[in-house]
């Protein structure tokens, strides 16, 4: 029988948060679902005052501002959520339609997508959540599934944290193609996703050194032994060109596939990297899917209101 994906929400919701507990009038299934509802409503005031005023109206029941401020605080509703979200990643995934022929063609078993997003704090969130640009700031570090729309992991972290050093678990990236930006951009973990099966795709570094082993399109073989981006293209010469390169790292040899793009605006050669064989065209347009991500974000700032952070608790923040 099939089962629609509210069902699933409301199971996944009882499954992990008691719907009793005879020490508090609210119990914290109710307290939880009412919490999340409250804070992803099209209210435009985001504090917590605002979220209790509505908690109280919709459940219709009383519950003091240090009740409340105690309940929001604890380690016990941050793990309840931790779950929740946990087991919904588990269950979401079979409710969206796989586009088997787009990975057949591609030769791959499934494509993510990983990349991050920051949200400036208040400053007296510093100690927990120290920032870059801001004096504090949250960063959500996640990978998504492209055909399911379903998040596949993810990590919160100062937005101090560099990108490289929160990624997805390795072994899980087996047949997987992980589409990513330069913040990810590491020789090691371009070898490590090759070496469990994987495949990537990624935009190479302006000053990366890469040596050219095989002309396939677009360029003279004369550069053939040369670092790809030591030669300076003044004009467009076509409108693909397509390499063969190696790059030696820490004794470990990267063979993959280099391939530019021109841009017409700049006037210059965008470069791709990946070990996909597929043909040079389509890399391009398929990078660009990356900024699907970028929508999953904006959409949870705009409609979830993930970027009204009033509080500077450490517990809160990661709660809301």
């Amino acid at each position: 029988m099939n089962v629609s994906p509210l069902e699933v929400l409301k199971q996944c919701f009882e499954k992990v948060v008691p719907s009793q507990d005879t020490r508090t009038k609210i119990s914290p299934l109710a307290f939880v679902v009412s919490l999340v509802f409250c804070h992803m409503g099209d209210s435009k005031t985001f504090s917590l005052e605002a979220i209790r005023r509505h908690m109280k109206a919709q459940l219709n029941q009383d519950i003091s501002r240090s009740a409340f401020w105690e309940r929001l605080s604890r380690d016990r509703l941050k793990n309840y959520l931790k779950a929740v979200v946990a087991e919904l990643m588990s269950q979401m995934s079979t409710f969206a339609l796989m586009r088997t022929e787009l990975l057949r063609s591609l030769g791959v078993g499934g494509i993510w997508l990983v990349d991050s997003s920051s949200i400036s704090l208040w400053d007296g969130a510093k100690a927990s959540f120290p920032g870059t640009r801001t004096e504090a700031g949250i960063k959500w570090h996640a990978s998504f599934n492209l055909l399911t729309g379903v998040m596949n992991w993810f990590k919160l972290t100062p937005t101090s944290r560099n990108d490289r050093k929160c990624f997805p678990d390795i072994g899980s990236l087996k047949e997987v193609l992980v589409i990513f930006d330069l913040g990810y951009f590491d020789y090691r973990l371009l070898f490590s996703i090759q070496e469990v099966g994987g495949f990537y795709l990624c935009r190479l570094k302006s000053n990366a050194s890469i040596c050219i082993k095989e002309v396939v399109q677009g360029l003279s073989k004369k550069h053939i032994g040369k670092s790809l981006l030591s030669i300076k293209f003044k004009r467009k010469r076509t409108d693909i060109i397509e390499v063969k390169a190696q790059k030696c790292h820490n004794g470990n040899i990267l063979n993959c596939r280099v391939i530019g793009f021109w841009n017409p605006v700049e006037r210059s050669y965008h470069w791709y990297m990946t070990n996909l064989k597929v043909g040079a065209y389509i890399i391009y347009p398929l990078y660009r899917i990356r900024w699907q991500i970028e929508l999953i974000f904006k959409g949870c700032k705009n409609s979830l209101n993930a970027n009204q952070i009033t509080s500077n608790d450490k517990n809160i923040i990661e709660i809301l």
